[in-house]
């Protein structure tokens, strides 16, 4: 993560606008969660400071929070959230000044090798010839390598924006309301982002099997959204049940929740990035210097990548 904060400074510095929102971060969990504990010793690990913050700390610092009495928090001042569409549309842009060539609706029907040459079909109609292909298609890497049986199990996510009832200045991103995940009920939040109404809130664990990638999405559950207004009234009791925003997403989700970093086993040439399942965006512009690093023979990044590889899963 290191790494990726970086490279995220970098690309925000080159493309002159706010990407990153530095607002802090909050994960807390009941005091025997064993995933509090691991997440502790990692921050100590790594000489992050924190702060370790009882219920009635975290009320006083953070007012829109409340915790049960057998929680713990952990607090990192460094955390923040990625405002994504920026992200996406920043790294286009920087790219296409770098000569890149970007075909946008352009879908890639097969990835095939020919005597060492790779080839790229799209519904533009044509072939292309390419030395080397890096393939970033998330949940669609296994339609275009069915013949790696790829360990990737695509999931339908939801997320839910409630309307703030009170007290806005509890949900604002410069530091009373930080980006939070709640460890013991698997959930995960942002502070008001000043681009939709409300504030996001959301479960993390994998939803349904999604069969058809293709297919029409379907609103969120209603069911759904009763358990996160429920969820909500205990825990951000200024918050309203009023949905402002609800969509549906996808994760692309590994056995283990690793990611995929590796070449095609029987494509020397072709170079993948996928099972980014569900906490993968924050590490993109370090994913893509990895693997435009291995597919360039440049052997700048030294960190060890062992358990990103195929054999690993």
């Amino acid at each position: 993560m290191g790494d990726a904060y970086k490279l995220w400074f970098e690309l925000e510095k080159e493309a002159d606008e706010e990407l990153f929102v530095q607002c802090g971060g909050l994960y807390f969990g009941d005091k025997d969660d064993p995933q509090v504990t691991l997440t502790e010793q990692a921050l100590i690990d790594t000489n992050l400071p924190y702060e370790r913050l009882t219920p009635k700390q975290v009320r006083e610092k953070h007012p829109a929070f409340h915790l049960r009495p057998n929680d713990v928090a952990l607090y990192q001042k460094d955390s923040g959230f990625l405002r994504a569409t920026r992200c996406v549309q920043a790294n286009i842009r920087l790219a296409k000044k770098h000569g890149a060539i970007v075909h946008e609706n352009t879908k890639v029907q097969e990835v095939t090798t020919k005597e060492n040459q790779t080839f790229v079909r799209t519904t533009l109609g044509n072939e292309e010839e390419f030395d080397r292909v890096i393939v970033t298609a998330g949940p669609w890497m296994s339609t275009l390598f069915k013949q790696l049986n790829l360990p990737l199990r695509p999931t339908r996510q939801q997320i839910v924006y409630l309307n703030i009832e009170d007290h806005p200045n509890y949900f604002q991103p410069d530091g009373t309301f930080p980006v939070w995940i709640d460890s013991t009920e698997n959930l995960y939040g942002f502070p008001s982002d000043g681009q939709i109404t409300g504030v996001k809130l959301a479960y993390h664990h994998p939803g349904t099997l999604i069969t058809d990638l293709d297919a029409e999405r379907a609103p969120v559950d209603e069911n759904y959204i009763e358990e996160v207004q429920s969820y909500a009234r205990k825990r951000f009791p200024n918050l309203s049940s009023q949905v402002t925003y609800s969509q549906t997403c996808v994760y692309t989700n590994t056995p283990n929740e690793d990611f995929i970093i590796d070449r095609a086993s029987d494509q020397s040439n072709v170079f993948l990035v996928s099972g980014c399942s569900g906490h993968g965006f924050k590490f993109t512009v370090l994913l893509g210097k990895i693997i435009s690093s291995m597919a360039t023979d440049d052997p700048s990044y030294e960190r060890d990548l062992t358990r990103f590889k195929l054999s690993s899963f």
